[in-house]
């Protein structure tokens, strides 16, 4: 698990917990996850009752973010996995939220978050980089069926990010970016995240 001497682990999207629980068993001081679908947020707090580290949190991603995560005073790993909320659990249809920040929340998610970069090394994990361009992507392409966001690429996140954080597109499953601060001067931790951490650290967040 990539620490980087991280206090704090924030995920949005819980879905089942079982990325949650993986990031439970490193020594994260608490653990937050985000899940606007009620009946989904309530299954991880059953789930997690026993665990005291852990706060589910049932809003958005970007009002938990709002009220939590840029709050957090020391450094954390964001994992991002909030698109298309209820969709996987066939609670919702993949287009059937129309409200773009809602269904397609990164873009808002990143600008928050980047308003920490000054004062903390976060690293930033994001899943489904397939969702904002095409590539060789181990599972294929975005399905036509599904609407993609208006400005379809990740501009974004270079603008965000590009200063402070290198930036680390990687094609397997549905592809992820990586976002690990540039002040980082561990380079057998870099090595290591490379070439043989990043596969199973992103399975195990699944």
């Amino acid at each position: 698990m990539l620490q980087n001497q991280a206090d704090f682990f924030f995920e949005t999207g819980t879905w089942k917990g079982d990325g949650l629980a993986y990031a439970a068993t490193f020594p994260f001081k608490k653990l937050y996850s985000s899940e606007i679908i009620e009946t989904i947020a309530k299954n991880a707090v059953e789930r997690f009752k026993n665990n005291n580290r852990v706060i589910i949190i049932n809003k958005s991603s970007t009002d938990a973010l709002k009220q939590y995560g840029i709050t957090l005073q020391g450094n954390t790993i964001f994992w991002l996995d909030a698109h298309f909320p209820g969709a996987e659990e066939g609670i919702n249809g993949y287009n059937e939220i129309e409200e773009e920040t809602i269904k397609l929340p990164l873009q808002k998610e990143l600008e928050m978050i980047a308003a920490r970069k000054k004062s903390f090394k976060d690293i930033i994990l994001i899943d489904d980089l397939r969702i904002y361009e095409e590539g060789a992507f181990e599972s294929g392409n975005l399905p036509e069926s599904v609407i993609p966001p208006n400005n379809r690429n990740t501009n974004f996140v270079e603008t965000l990010f590009g200063n402070t954080h290198n930036i680390i597109k990687l094609y397997q499953d549905e592809g992820y970016l990586a976002l690990l601060p540039k002040s980082l001067t561990d380079l057998s931790f870099l090595e290591n995240f490379y070439f043989n951490q990043i596969n199973k650290l992103f399975k195990k967040l699944l």
